[in-house]
């Protein structure tokens, strides 16, 4: 099922679309469609990456303790 949404854009921001649009051979819809996932991907990665950032520095693992970590994985793995 497909909703319709009404959005306003800077007129420099459609010609972009307009002109992407025609270069890929798709709809402005699936160009506009497009973006949204990849930003909706963005930001649900970017919350996952916080979230386990704040998780790590709770267990005192800091950046410089990731490599070890996943040397000892590999090496029960093996």
């Amino acid at each position: 099922m497909s909703r319709l949404l009404s959005v306003s854009v800077p007129d420099e921001l459609l010609a972009d679309v307009e002109a992407l649009a025609q270069a890929t051979g798709k709809t402005k819809s699936e160009v506009v469609r497009d973006a949204l996932r990849r930003h909706i991907q963005h930001e649900r990665f970017t919350e996952l990456r916080r979230a386990g950032r704040s998780r790590a520095e709770g267990l005192g693992i800091g950046p410089e303790d990731v490599e070890g970590l996943i040397d000892e994985l590999r090496a029960a793995d093996a």
